[in-house]
């Protein structure tokens, strides 16, 4: 009859988990570097969780159904409280989830490896020690705070290895068999480094019980079981099929050809030849310092050491398992080679196990009365300093939450603040295009707009969708666009320009964003007939706070629809009658020889035009007014025409 277990022994258990429940939750992650958006894994299963669509090859399509489900049932929920919650920290518990799997799994190894007649319970105490220790290991913490699929690898290597030990224990029970072979088959729909542990497994299996070869029934199931997982590729292969612009870059003919290129991980097997650079030393990549830096070279010693203080079919499987994960590293030492020695960790602290239960039997049955709890309290001691030791040295660099240099959606957050029509089509530089459209499609703000590419913006405008450019792409627009040259601009915002057919451009349209109409004639045919002034949106959504800016749009009537040439424009921002000051402590101004950032385009057929001229402001919330100063330049210097003073609004 199974013992049952000791109250402190469940209550130590479910307080470690709510511990690090805690700390991880803390600890999350909760926004993005700009280098982040560009690709790897952490962007690319966000997309994958979030738009249920096929993750970086082979695709871990039941990871990634896992994560879809957690995502938006999270969401749904959070979104009953009103507004949109942040996407990440829902996104990186996921890796939590299975962080505190893997956590689990490992005290009940641990518990299992340490019972003996008089302890039926195992060593708990050490159990929670050495699970406690690793789950503040810096590569373990970080990934389990951060949208990356390391903590299910690990939780699923773990698996493997305890059911595996229940199994040995009940060599007759076909149900913990199938249920091993299912886990060793789904490494092949999951990460495919956790297979590294199948070979020694099936070794281990097969010398406790070579019977099961002569029996067809057990190996045919087995077989089926460990094939069972690969039905869910069907998902990969369907929902590519529906989303060709999901496939990436490469030319495949047909859905078959793109599914079959992409589960074979071509690229991947490309990357994983050593032959690149066979002399190139593993500490190139940090490899193997890292090992010892993480888990100090005491513990990493008496682990390595204390494997073989196992029995002699465990110390097969745990040596083999290394030696397969260190190959992998030599291998692929260019890469991913962080794959396996984050499942490495745990597989070497359970090499601790046998030294200190040797240690305390060595206590029981020589050391005096006045010594032995003297003696017997050295091991855990030794481990509270280590883990003390380790969280003081991973938490500066595994702590996710609103690190400074998340910055990669501030811009992108205050592009979407302007208020853009509906269904616009949006053109940008590169890493504002990645923000854009993380936001759009992953956040979900505004997700009735689109980012394009100079080739679709040219649909959009067919379409009679209104299309907008950040200033700085415009001159991308007009080269990549073949109707480039025909375009028109306005102001839109500070940021934003809007590009369309001159008829399609009306006048009054931009004047309706004006809060404070004038009339001021600055020369013949040109005059100021309104403006705002308000504060910039503020920064990402995750961390948003007051900009200091200040966002300023003037509306100038043009008579013919062309900007003098010879007139320039100069906005400075004042606060007690004096020019504000930047850092550097230079009066702040924007000078404009032309209105839209200098693109105004003047039109073919003179006609009376109103021109949004928008303008951005740095440092100037404070400012109480704004000395516009149109003027004209030539050999003999600056002449001013007019200098107009325009209050800004304060709040109230």
């Amino acid at each position: 009859m199974r013992a049952r277990l000791p109250h402190t022994a469940l209550l130590g258990e479910w307080l470690l988990l709510l511990t690090f429940a805690l700390l991880y939750a803390a600890t999350l992650d909760t926004g993005l570097q700009p280098y982040e958006l560009h690709g790897g894994d952490l962007i690319t299963h966000q997309y994958a969780q979030v738009q249920a669509r096929p993750s970086n090859a082979p695709g871990y399509p039941l990871y990634t159904m896992g994560g879809w489900l957690w995502f938006h049932g999270w969401r749904s929920l959070l979104r009953l409280g009103g507004g949109l919650p942040n996407p990440m920290p829902i996104l990186s518990s996921y890796s939590t989830v299975w962080a505190l799997f893997s956590l689990w799994l490992l005290m009940r190894i641990v518990r299992r490896l340490t019972r003996t007649p008089d302890q039926p319970q195992g060593n708990w105490p050490l159990a929670l020690l050495l699970t406690a220790f690793y789950g503040v290991t810096y590569f373990f913490w970080y990934y389990a705070t951060t949208t990356e699929q390391y903590s299910s690898a690990i939780a699923h290597t773990l698996a493997i290895l305890y059911l595996y030990l229940c199994w040995r224990e009940q060599t007759q029970r076909l149900s913990l068999l199938y249920a091993l072979a299912f886990l060793c088959g789904l490494s092949l729909a999951h990460m495919l480094t956790v297979a590294l542990i199948v070979p020694g497994l099936v070794a281990v299996v097969l010398v406790q019980a070579p019977w099961m070869l002569r029996r067809p029934r057990i190996v045919i199931t087995a077989a089926a079981a460990a094939a069972l997982p690969l039905v869910s590729y069907a998902y990969v292969y369907l929902r590519g099929a529906h989303h060709p612009e999901w496939w990436g870059a490469g030319d495949w003919p047909s859905p078959q050809a793109w599914f079959w290129s992409f589960v074979s991980t071509a690229q991947g097997r490309e990357e994983l030849l050593w032959a690149f650079e066979p002399g190139r030393p593993f500490s190139a990549n940090g490899f193997p310092e890292l090992i010892w830096q993480e888990l100090s070279i005491p513990l990493l010693l008496l682990g390595l050491v204390g494997i073989l203080g196992f029995d002699r079919r465990l110390r097969f499987l745990l040596v083999s398992t290394l030696l397969f994960y260190l190959g992998f590293c030599w291998a692929y030492r260019f890469g991913n080679w962080f794959q396996v020695i984050l499942p490495a960790y745990p597989l070497i602290l359970l090499g601790i196990v046998p030294p200190v239960e040797r240690w305390r039997a060595w206590v029981v049955r020589r050391a005096g009365p006045d010594r032995r709890s003297f003696l017997a309290a050295a091991p855990p001691v030794l481990l509270g300093l280590a883990l003390v030791w380790r969280v003081d040295q991973s938490l500066p660099r595994a702590d996710s939450r609103h690190r400074p240099e998340d910055t990669a959606l501030t811009r992108a957050a205050q592009l979407l603040a302007e208020p853009l029509p509906a269904h616009a089509g949006l053109f940008a530089p590169v890493n504002d295009a990645l923000a854009l459209a993380y936001l759009i499609q992953i956040w979900q703000i505004r997700p009735d707009l689109a980012v394009v590419s100079s080739a679709q913006a040219t649909d959009v405008l067919a379409a009679g969708r209104p299309l907008f450019a950040t200033w700085e792409a415009v001159p991308t627009l007009y080269a990549e666009m073949p109707q480039g040259d025909l375009l028109a601009v306005q102001g839109f915002g500070a940021e934003w320009v809007q590009l369309a057919a001159p008829a399609q451009l009306t006048a009054d349209t931009a004047l309706s964003g004006a809060t404070n109409t004038t009339s001021l004639l600055v020369t013949p045919g040109l005059s100021l007939t309104g403006y705002t002034a308000q504060p910039a949106p503020g920064g990402a959504p995750a961390n948003a706070g007051a900009s200091p800016d200040l966002d300023v749009t003037l509306f100038w009537r043009v008579a013919s629809g062309v900007w003098p040439a010879e007139l320039a424009a100069s906005v400075r921002p004042l606060r007690d009658g004096s020019s504000l000051l930047d850092a550097s402590g230079s009066p702040i101004q924007q000078d404009r020889t032309r209105p839209v950032h200098g693109l105004w385009r003047d039109l073919a057929e003179p006609q009376a035009v109103l021109i949004a001229d928008g303008y951005r402001l740095p440092r100037s919330r404070s400012a109480q007014e704004l000395l516009v100063i149109v003027y004209t330049s030539g050999a003999d210097g600056f002449h001013n025409l007019a200098e107009i003073r325009l209050p800004v609004p304060q709040p109230q």
